[in-house]
């Protein structure tokens, strides 16, 4: 199991005038559209229809565009249940006083394919918020998002979609570079005469951190070696492992996937087994440390919020919402396919669109508009996302969640807390 208890579970949530009570008592609310389970693509009711309270409309659309089936649905298919689960319980105890309908596609992390249903849901629906997925496909449609007004909250956590340039994109994490850089924090304090080297799959998720990682590593005075490429779909890294022991690195930073990052691990050990790993947000999670303890021994790993078992050991609304989540799609908690830390960001995704419509109607503002939920999203302020994540604030000239890391180290089988990272929020580093 993982263990990431800290203090700030304590935080408490500010509950806003339209949130309703608790789950006990709550009344349930029809589910039009919304996609409840593990299932694939729904159809919407469009932007939403007059008919709620104080002007807020019976339902708003919120789609979704997952990679369930792709080259990183390892990680995508939990952070899509997630998402669905939680926009299920969103709908089913009354947390807010119209319907979010959801309707949702695998985009199997093809470009043109998230695209096509970019297009779609707006076509059909004008959709105030999306939750979208990569970063590849996410920087593509950016452009598009700023032009049509659309606030989107992505699994891409890359610096670049948080510049002036794209201003309609939010995520929920720290950004991919400031997770290499909090690594750098960590090792520039403990070893500070250390090799470094960054190792990525050749795409523009995996190139996301390099360059302002290693900017970082030489304002602290670390040693930098060349850049390695580890694809998406690796099957063997015995030749960047040797390229990483001819360079002695010690501490290398992987911008990956958990797929590949095992196939890694597993060369590491007759290669180079004195090498360590310091991963990024979704090289490491629950089901691949359970399934290859030796193998992922000692490795490092970074992210902003808590692991499954942290998420439940919170004891705040966000462990209710998961194990209300669990008890009715009938999930079990022991199953790591789905009990993971990247169930636990799906969750956040949700409840950030959920916060941002809320703070919109406390605003009195039109719920089916795209800028109105954009500003709504700017009322998100030192919040901890029911106790599961470091506290978020976005403001206009910076959205940036967060600049707070959680450092993990993989010992004995289990993702365990180490110590938290607070990197300073420069302006420089917006975009980089």
């Amino acid at each position: 199991m993982a263990n990431d208890n800290t203090a700030d579970s304590s935080r408490p949530y500010r509950r806003r005038n339209v949130l309703k009570g608790g789950v006990a008592g709550a009344t349930t609310l029809a589910l039009a559209g919304c996609i409840g389970g593990d299932g694939g693509g729904g159809g919407g009711s469009g932007g939403g229809s007059d008919g709620g309270g104080d002007g807020v409309p019976d339902s708003i659309t919120v789609p979704g565009i997952y990679d369930e089936s792709g080259a990183t649905s390892d990680v995508g298919r939990p952070t899509a249940i997630g998402s669905r689960d939680t926009i299920t319980y969103i709908n089913e105890n009354d947390l807010f006083d119209a319907t979010i309908d959801h309707p949702n596609n695998d985009y199997a992390y093809e470009v043109p394919q998230a695209q096509q249903y970019y297009q779609q849901y707006t076509s059909e629906s004008s959709p105030p918020l999306i939750i979208g997925w990569g970063t590849a496909d996410t920087e593509a449609l950016a452009g598009t998002v700023a032009d049509d007004e659309v606030a989107y909250v992505s699994a891409s956590y890359a610096a670049n979609l948080v510049t002036e340039e794209f201003p309609y994109n939010f995520f929920g994490n720290l950004d991919y570079t400031s997770q290499a850089r909090a690594h750098l924090r960590w090792i520039a304090d403990n070893d500070p005469e250390a090799t470094v080297g960054f190792i990525f799959s050749n795409t523009a998720f995996g190139r996301s951190p390099v360059e302002g990682g290693k900017q970082y590593a030489e304002e602290l005075e670390l040693n930098v070696a060349p850049d390695i490429n580890l694809p998406l779909t690796a099957n063997s890294a015995t030749t960047q492992l040797r390229q990483a022991r001819d360079q002695d690195i010690d501490y290398l930073i992987h911008q990956n996937t958990s797929a590949p990052m095992r196939v890694l691990l597993e060369d590491k050990q007759d290669i180079y087994p004195d090498l360590t790993v310091c991963g990024l947000t979704y090289t490491v999670d629950e089901r691949v440390v359970q399934q290859s303890p030796d193998v992922f021994e000692g490795v490092r790993y970074v992210n902003a919020f808590r692991t499954f078992q942290g998420a439940l050991d919170s004891g705040g609304r966000g462990a209710e919402i998961i194990e209300a989540n669990f008890e009715r799609e009938g999930r079990s908690m022991d199953d790591p396919e789905v009990a993971q830390l990247n169930y636990v960001r799906g969750v956040i995704h949700a409840l950030l669109a959920l916060k941002g419509i809320q703070n919109a109607a406390e605003a009195g503002n039109d719920l089916t508009s795209g800028p109105n939920l954009r500003q709504g999203m700017f009322g998100i302020e030192d919040d901890d996302m029911f106790g599961l994540a470091e506290p978020f604030s976005y403001e206009e000239g910076d959205r940036r969640p967060t600049m707070n890391g959680r450092l993990f180290e993989v010992t004995d089988g289990s993702l365990s807390f180490d110590t938290s990272v607070e990197l300073p929020q420069r302006d420089s580093w917006i975009g980089l």
